[in-house]
């Protein structure tokens, strides 16, 4: 007796090499068909076992066999034409394996969309001459027939969005010879434009038509119309459980409508896209797709493949060295702290007054070089002397930047000697209450109107009862 197996074994087995029910699916949206020549199926599984060790290459043929697969339920019709055998899977066991890979979604025609909405009018016109009691048989089948057909239609589109959100990826192989052949670059964007342009109007805009709710349709009503009705309907018999859940599911249809709608941008921004533009646009494509491999090797049910592998890829590329070289960009965060806002409002009540005190800035002249205009730059010094006085100032770790903040843009005509001569005034005669303490740490300071620099000592303004840090750690 030759050995058999059950529909689970072989299901199991099914996704445990799904690579070979992947091709049979590819070949059958490539011509068009619902069925698998049995030939095919057998080539299929003889060139991918190959590869197996000997025990797994006999159960993969054994359970992949027609025999098996029709006795099992997975095939569930075999038909002779033309010569030839032909296998009819189920639909739950295709649209599963669908599931599992994104580039085998079927996108949505306007054939198929107009079904589901015939559909979903029909149910509506009956549900008119319901009952609307949950003792009547007729009526609860009716709604269990409209949820099935509503969660299968949200099933379809979300598989559709998904499919879509993949189209860069279809872009890419549609362009692949743009970057190799550019003596046939026009021919080749004729050709590209056919083929987009085919896929633009046969599944992305029927799908946009389909969700928008401001379609106006000559047959009848559109989607989200006959959704409403279907809502009113049952809110009016009291059933407002199925009225909510309609609305829901309205909400969730309508919420489709953005993403594709990205999609269809994206594609008419391809079209405008150069030679060069395609072949950029391939090489990001391209190393994508490897750093998407490289996430797909930790998806796995080991707990140890939490990293990426990266290191061949980094060097394989070379744009990725060094990049744990560069710093972090800074953010900039609200803190969670007291202390950190009273910081930040003293800071602010500090400029405020200063913008209350710019009638009162004093007009400083412009000295061309030291020791020219010894009036001019003596009566300039006194000026900003006056003003300091009045200058309210609060403690600080870098007493430097503080002043330059505060007299860059307040002061007519400031340059760094105005900066120098504060500063040493600062020092010398300190704010009531307050020391200054001069540290051993460097900072460079580089105004954005002048082309030299200023490096100084790092000086901390604090009050008389605070204890300043130690320079050497400050």
């Amino acid at each position: 007796m030759s050995k058999r197996f059950s529909t689970l074994d072989t299901t199991r087995l099914l996704f445990e090499h799904p690579k070979i029910l992947f091709r049979m699916i590819e070949r059958m949206d490539r011509n068009e068909a619902r069925y698998v020549r049995e030939s095919d199926l057998v080539a299929d599984v003889m060139d991918y076992s190959r590869s197996l060790g000997r025990a797994d290459r006999e159960r993969v043929r054994l359970a992949l066999s027609t025999d098996n697969l029709f006795r099992t339920g997975l095939v569930i019709d075999i038909m002779k034409a033309e010569g030839e055998r032909r296998l009819v899977f189920q639909d739950a066991v295709i649209n599963l394996m669908r599931a599992c890979n994104a580039s085998l979604y079927q996108e949505l025609t306007d054939a198929r969309l107009r079904g589901h909405l015939v559909t979903l009018r029909d149910v509506c016109n009956r549900l008119e001459l319901s009952s609307f009691s949950n003792a009547d048989p007729d009526y609860t089948e009716l709604r269990d027939d409209l949820n099935e057909r509503i969660s299968q239609l949200i099933g379809l589109l979300r598989q559709n969005v998904l499919r879509m959100q993949t189209i860069s990826t279809q872009l890419a192989e549609l362009s692949g010879d743009a970057s190799r052949a550019p003596d046939k670059y026009l021919e080749f964007r004729q050709n590209l434009f056919e083929q987009i342009v085919t896929l633009y109007e046969r599944h992305i805009k029927p799908t946009l038509v389909f969700l928008n709710p401001d379609t106006r349709l000559p047959d009848g009503s559109n989607l989200f119309e006959t959704l409403e009705a279907m809502v009113r309907l049952l809110e009016r018999q009291g059933d407002h459980s199925l009225a909510d859940q309609l609305f829901c599911s309205s909400i969730s249809l309508n919420a489709l409508y953005k993403p594709i709608q990205a999609v269809a941008q994206e594609v008419e921004h391809f079209l405008r896209k150069t030679r060069r533009g395609m072949a950029q646009y391939n090489a990001m494509e391209h190393f994508y797709h490897k750093l998407r491999d490289l996430k797909g090797e930790t998806e796995t049910l080991s707990l140890r493949r939490k990293w990426l592998e990266g290191r061949d890829f980094a060097r394989s590329t070379g744009f990725l060295v060094g990049l744990r070289a560069q710093p972090r960009a800074k953010h900039y965060a609200f803190g969670q702290s007291s202390s950190y806002y009273q910081l930040l409002f003293s800071e602010l009540e500090l400029r405020l007054n200063d913008l209350r005190r710019k009638a009162e800035v004093p007009m400083l002249q412009q000295v061309e070089g030291s020791g020219r205009h010894t009036r001019i730059d003596v009566e300039r010094i006194n000026r900003l002397y006056q003003w300091l006085e009045t200058l309210e100032l609060r403690p600080t770790g870098d007493l430097v930047r503080e002043l330059h903040g505060r007299l860059d843009g307040f002061i007519p005509g400031y340059r760094l000697p105005d900066l120098l001569a504060a500063l040493n005034r600062l020092v010398n005669s300190p704010p009531a209450g307050m020391r200054v303490a001069t540290t051993n740490r460097f900072r460079v300071l580089a105004p954005e109107t002048d082309d030299e620099q200023f490096v100084y000592r790092k000086r901390r303004l604090y009050a008389e009862t605070t204890q300043p840090q130690d320079a050497r750690h400050a």
